[in-house]
């Protein structure tokens, strides 16, 4: 595990048969394109949604636990809302600038993000991750089992696929307003 700035990275120890394994029970159901909440076209990807009681969720609860008290400290209690997985397989598939944060609830915020790779890092071109943290950007290509999580206020982006397949399950963890 490693701290740099604002976001911590996790070597999960998931592997492409166990990422092989969840992508087989998820993709039972047919895959959706994706949407943002304002209709902007600045997305393009498939996706489906899953509980964030799941295994899968109480796995990502774990990452988002562990890098929380490892570097973040904020006060957390849950999911947002659903966990996203989502799927980059169409050359130009991509997501925009932007950031997690969502207005509406002012008694619950999303605090941290987490992205966990499920794709082989020779199964694809393009499809990086970049944070933009101050005047940096950082670009992370992600390899199967990485796990990222950063704060959602933190403006990033998934870079165009050029070839390949990029899968990855997507969730925003938050709490009570900051103090």
């Amino acid at each position: 595990m490693s701290k740099i700035l604002l976001y911590y990275t996790i070597p999960t120890g998931i592997d492409k048969e166990i990422a092989d394994t969840i992508i087989k029970k998820i993709e039972t159901k047919p895959l959706q394109e994706s949407r943002t909440f304002d209709k902007s076209s600045i997305r393009s990807s498939k996706n489906l949604w899953i509980n964030g009681d799941s295994w899968i969720g109480g796995m990502m609860a774990h990452f988002v636990t562990s890098a929380n008290n490892n570097l973040f400290n904020y006060e957390l209690t849950d999911w947002e809302e659903k966990i996203q997985y989502t799927v980059y397989d169409k050359p130009g598939d991509r997501y925009g600038w932007h950031t997690d944060q969502l207005p509406g609830n002012p008694n619950f915020v999303r605090k941290l993000s987490i992205s966990l790779c499920l794709s082989p890092i020779d199964e694809y071109e393009g499809g990086e991750l970049q944070l933009k943290i101050g005047a940096d950007i950082f670009n992370i290509k992600m390899d199967v089992g990485d796990a990222i999580v950063f704060s959602s206020d933190c403006l990033h982006r998934v870079r165009s696929i050029r070839s390949g397949k990029r899968v990855s399950l997507v969730g925003w963890y938050g709490g009570p307003k900051f103090k």
